[in-house]
């Protein structure tokens, strides 16, 4: 039986008039959790367990009878760039569901899975046809900028299996097509995912396997800023290819479109075919020989979880669990929901002072914890994001008015980046991404937002560093009144603010920049403390000597 933290619970509860109901109700609750829940595994790190509001990492299931556009889920912002290798290692595969033998790498009081070199040499017997490096990486300068900038644009931790565990349910990915017909990913101007470190099959593998550990939990892909080494021509022609959004398996084992499993009884040999663009039919593709169904914005709108469930439900393609991918099937494979991404209102770790009178700092930065300026800013970014009016302004920030367009609502909880806060972030901070997110403690004070019931309605939740606190965010999300299988319909029920906030991790990690020099001094004193003990060693070995002075006359 699993135990739930009656304690906690008892204590954020409201007023007990009968007790004997209300120890019987928790006796129910448990039951539920243990019968209808998702179970988080491994749950052995203190850590972990404490981010989940029900002992032993569980979180009841999601209620499906919710629409999907008031579900509400954690989103990894740019996923793809979890497979960034940052460090000098012969390192080219990532996947979690490689068979090769893994290193535990330790991140604070939360772990990954990094590839040995076994992993690189399967991942490339599999993908003969992805590129090498350093085909398409230029020069050794390009090179070099590539894998600084690698360092700077990495915004998540581990590959998307990890990230799963660590809280998200919706993976914010934008694919590149290579000229040899690759997938692989980008992270809009800062860098090219190169395919050596992981390609959208690769990915798609790690997710299924997640999902066949975590049948009853949904999983969507977010597709958002397509594009093609080639350029746009080579995105904007079409092609004439088959339908095959809406998979099902027929009664013969074979997957038909769903809109025409009825006409195959009449005619076997019929096949519907249309124009699409050239690098959603590419997509198309790679989704339809993974097994994962993969749809237009439409199909997902107006429908429930339980609706979306029975789309994403891989069993009638040979797999387990509910995974589908989702957008716009135009040229750019566009997001489809509202983004919230205001050019002119972005809240950047970085920035310059705009007055600089009384000022006694050139530069703002959200690691600063003397200046909280950052941190209100977002605060009131991500809230407006909720809170305001509903438009379909692409301009304003606020819930979309027309739900059918814009399934989906994104919030963006981190720090936006423009050419100016790169710049400062680098050389003035000696940050990344990752640095600022954990320094700031972003996560930790979204995390605390969302409990308090700061927001209106949360449907995407959009963080970096989904393994700082994404579980927290998770538990959080799923423990909302009303968006659980648990009901609120009786006078004891727990949801929300009666239950306890989930203890949240806050990094103290130094900045790369500032380990290297530490290492460095450190390595420094260690070598002048060895050579005085080389020396006086020596001199212990000579023995005593005899100084005289003589004088003469």
């Amino acid at each position: 039986m699993v135990r739930v933290r009656v304690t906690q619970i008892l204590s954020a509860a409201r007023p007990r008039r009968r007790p004997r109901i209300h120890w019987l109700f928790l006796l129910f609750l448990s039951i539920i959790i243990y019968t209808q829940a998702f179970h988080r595994a491994p749950c052995k790190k203190i850590a972990v367990k404490y981010q989940f509001q029900f002992s032993e990492c569980y979180a009841p299931n999601i209620n499906q009878d919710l629409y999907l556009s008031e579900a509400s889920f954690v989103m990894a912002h740019d996923a793809a760039t979890g497979y960034l290798v940052t460090k000098n290692k012969k390192n080219k595969g990532d996947s979690y569901s490689s068979n090769a033998i893994s290193d535990s790498v330790e991140y604070g009081d939360e772990s990954w899975e990094l590839q040995d070199d076994a992993a690189a040499e399967n991942w490339e017997e599999d993908h003969d046809d992805a590129m090498n490096y350093h085909d398409y990486q230029g020069s050794t300068w390009d090179t070099f900028s590539t894998n600084l900038l690698a360092v700077y644009g990495k915004t998540q931790v581990g590959s998307v299996y990890q990230q799963l565990n660590d809280g998200a349910r919706a993976l914010d990915l934008r694919p590149r097509i290579y000229n040899n017909g690759t997938v692989g990913f980008h992270h809009g101007s800062l860098i090219n995912i190169p395919l050596t470190t992981i390609t959208l099959a690769g990915l798609l593998e790690d997710a299924k396997q997640w999902c066949n550990d975590n049948p009853k939990e949904l999983v969507i892909i977010f597709h958002h800023e397509l594009t093609h080494e080639a350029g746009y021509n080579a995105l904007s022609s079409e092609v004439y290819t088959e339908i095959d959004d809406f998979y099902v398996t027929g009664d013969d084992g074979v997957v038909y479109d769903e809109d025409e499993n009825d006409s195959q009884d009449n005619d076997d040999d019929q096949t519907s075919y249309s124009y699409f663009y050239s690098g959603i039919a590419k997509l198309k593709g790679v989704y339809r020989e993974q097994g994962v169904p993969y749809y237009p914005c439409e199909k997902l709108s107006g429908i429930t979880v339980g609706e979306a469930m029975q789309l994403a439900d891989l069993s009638k393609l040979g797999g387990k669990g509910y995974l589908l991918a989702v957008d716009r099937h135009d040229m750019y494979g566009s997001f489809c929901g509202k983004a919230n991404w205001i050019s002119d209102e972005l809240v950047t770790c970085h920035s310059k002072n705009d007055d600089r009178e009384g000022n006694s700092q050139r530069y703002q930065m959200c690691t600063d914890r003397k200046n909280t300026g950052k941190l209100s800013a977002l605060r009131d970014y991500v809230l407006q994001s909720s809170n305001n009016d509903a438009t379909d302004d692409a301009d304003e920030l606020g819930p979309p008015a027309d739900e059918y367009y814009y399934p989906f609502n994104q919030i963006q909880g981190f720090w936006q980046v423009d050419s100016t806060s790169v710049k400062i972030g680098v050389k003035h901070a000696a940050s990344t991404l990752l640095d600022d997110n954990r320094r700031s403690n972003v996560n930790a004070e979204m995390v605390q937002l969302a409990y308090n019931q700061q927001f209106k309605k949360i449907n995407l939740f959009s963080m970096d560093n989904v393994a700082l606190n994404g579980n927290a965010m998770f538990s959080v999300l799923r423990n909302g009144c009303g968006q659980s299988v648990i009901k609120d319909d009786d006078e004891y029920f727990t949801c929300g603010k009666n239950l306890v906030m989930p203890h949240m991790n806050v990094s103290q990690r130094l900045p790369i920049f500032w380990n290297i020099i530490l290492i460095v001094v450190y390595s420094s004193l260690f070598i002048m403390v060895s050579v005085m003990l080389i020396q006086a060693f020596g001199l212990r070995e000579h023995g005593l000597q005899d100084h005289r002075l003589e004088c003469n006359g």
